[in-house]
């Protein structure tokens, strides 16, 4: 069980860091939309996924999911600032370059890593209820609904071995 709340735990740590994107987009004026920094991210997921001996198809899936919901996240930030009237340089702004890629990227390595290691409480059928109740008690991330925890879940479930 350790296993799975260490990884839903780097899931939460990893949506966490979306409002500081979020903030850095909001203060640049830059669109929540970076589809060059998405084709990166999943290329280098991927490629550590094949690493791990993970198949790289299902963690595709998993990994889109993830960069869906990153975006859902960004832009229900900017829905709140926007309604509240948040100026744009009104933010705490962490460097996107310097702060908060690393840190993104370090996590993702980590969540590839656990997903290995949590694999086979994943795909347990039995394990169904304790897998929903872990992830929904460890994504705390602010504006991440309960619907988007379950489909990660779904997902997660769906990973197989290369």
């Amino acid at each position: 069980m350790d296993a799975l709340s260490g990884l839903f735990s780097l899931i939460d740590r990893r949506l966490s860091y979306m409002k500081a994107v979020a903030a850095y987009k909001w203060s640049e004026g830059l669109p929540i939309d970076d589809a060059t920094r998405e084709d990166i991210v999943l290329r280098d997921s991927l490629s550590a996924s094949r690493d791990m001996g993970l198949d790289v198809e299902s963690m595709r899936e998993f990994f889109l999911l993830q960069i869906q919901i990153a975006k859902q996240v960004q832009t229900a930030w900017h829905n709140k600032w926007k309604s509240e009237g948040v100026g744009r340089k009104s933010l705490p702004n962490a460097d996107l370059q310097a702060q908060i890629r690393p840190a993104l990227i370090e996590v993702g390595t980590d969540i590839v890593r656990k997903i290995k290691e949590a694999l086979p409480l994943l795909q347990d059928n039995g394990c169904r209820a304790l897998c929903t109740e872990s992830i929904r008690a460890e994504l705390k991330t602010e504006l991440i609904e309960d619907e988007m925890k379950l489909k990660l879940l779904e997902s997660l479930s769906r990973i197989k071995t290369a």
